[in-house]
């Protein structure tokens, strides 16, 4: 006679108690191993409450096994990368699982979403328009404007991708070390209009009290805000692109770069928090013994002054903050992120996560397939370096295609 056949453990559980475990599931990467289970579990999941997002994932690339960290979970999984991504450099992101990847140093640009696997192809040379009296030996195109080859470092977008009121904007190594296209128009090049002299240290969007648009910040820390010069819309003219300057004030404590000592050299970021901007300045030794070479961190606000005259520009200047009053940071090159520790239990207020992105050895991209060491990454609280326990954050991460960088699923 035969043995009637078990039930699985899992079939048995009430629908009441796999609502409260998956409750307690935060992270969407957990959401979707529970729904792996059975139909049971699967059925159960769609009625709870949608997971938290507000947390970036940690991605962490390699081209044999590509792998992303957690904070909600405190674990490491494995992430299996749409075809054509795996191996390539992660050189931006965008909310909802978006990430621009460069297959190899001067060209292979592409935004791709990691969790569904669509993509649009990026341009893969910058024109530059030929100023009055300019003399290029480059390729001159017609309505006076030169080709050139691009590297990227890193690329911001004003919306999700697909939207054809999207812009792009890169941080290139080339002719300019700015330039714009409309990915959903499917462009076949960046556009600049000339090379700023100024270094850039970083690059968001953002949508601010005085002005909106993609905000840079300089080695002097000065702002340069770039938006389309009339509304875009699918079928309007060539992106055009006008540049403002704030008028901003140095701090009182200001140093050029040139004068900060060789074990004190000075590093800035661009966030976004509750509706302002905010400027992170990162201190760190030059000294190439030292591994983890992070010294200090000092955060400033961007504040706003009344105007001497009617009609002149809004005086603004940077404010240092005590303290973060509330939130944790995530710190990367044009993709940091502010996060109210309230939501979220495992935050605690005041700390930065920080990556190994001081500066971009331009040599390590160049040489596709060098190895990326990261080591000084970690947490910092209340003004010093914390070392971070096994499940709350990777003290150092070697990749072989790419550095890490912050993915919001």
């Amino acid at each position: 006679m035969a043995r009637p056949s078990r039930r699985a453990w899992s079939d048995g559980l009430p629908p009441e108690l796999l609502a409260i475990i998956v409750l307690q599931l935060n992270c969407l990467a957990d959401r979707a191993c529970f729904s792996a289970v059975c139909r049971a579990w699967r059925t159960a999941a769609p009625y709870a409450d949608a997971p938290q997002r507000g947390i970036p994932w940690l991605l962490l690339p390699t081209r044999d096994a590509p792998s992303f960290f957690s904070l909600h979970s405190g674990a490491t999984r494995r992430m299996r990368l749409p075809e054509g991504v795996r191996g390539t450099r992660f050189c931006g992101v965008h909310d909802g699982g978006w990430a621009a990847v460069a297959a190899d140093p001067w060209r292979g640009f592409a935004v791709v979403n990691l969790l569904n696997g669509m993509r649009l192809p990026l341009p893969e040379k910058l024109k530059v328009e030929i100023p009055p009296g300019g003399n290029h030996n480059q390729f001159v195109l017609a309505g006076g404007f030169t080709r050139h080859h691009m590297l990227i470092r890193t690329i911001v977008f004003s919306c999700p991708p697909t939207s054809p009121y999207c812009i792009a904007a890169a941080h290139v190594s080339s002719a300019s070390n700015i330039a714009f296209c409309q990915p959903a128009s499917l462009s076949t090049s960046w556009t600049a209009y000339r090379r700023d002299l100024d270094v850039i240290q970083d690059l968001i969007f953002h949508r601010g009290a005085l002005l909106q648009g993609f905000h840079v910040l300089t080695n002097k820390e000065e702002l340069l805000v770039y938006a389309p010069l009339l509304r875009r819309s699918p079928d309007g003219p060539p992106l055009q692109m006008v540049c403002t300057r704030y008028s901003l004030r140095p701090r009182d404590d200001y140093q050029t770069d040139a004068a900060l000592p060789a074990t004190f050299i000075a590093t800035r970021y661009l966030v976004e928090s509750r509706g302002k901007l905010l400027m992170v300045l990162r201190h760190y030794t030059g000294n190439p013994v030292v591994r983890r070479r992070t010294r200090m961190f000092r955060i400033f606000e961007l504040t706003f002054g009344e105007p001497a005259k009617p009609k002149r520009a809004t005086p603004c200047s940077w404010l240092e903050i005590p303290d973060l009053s509330g939130r944790a940071l995530f710190l990367g090159r044009s993709c940091s992120r502010a996060v109210e520790v309230a939501q979220f239990p495992m935050l605690q207020e005041d700390t930065i996560y920080f990556l190994d992105d001081a500066n971009l050895d331009l040599s390590m991209v160049l040489n596709n397939g060098s190895t990326y060491c990261n080591v000084d990454m970690g947490m910092y609280r209340k003004g010093e370096k914390i070392r971070p326990g096994a499940r709350q954050f990777p003290r150092e991460f070697t990749a072989d295609c790419s550095p890490p960088i912050w993915l919001v699923p």
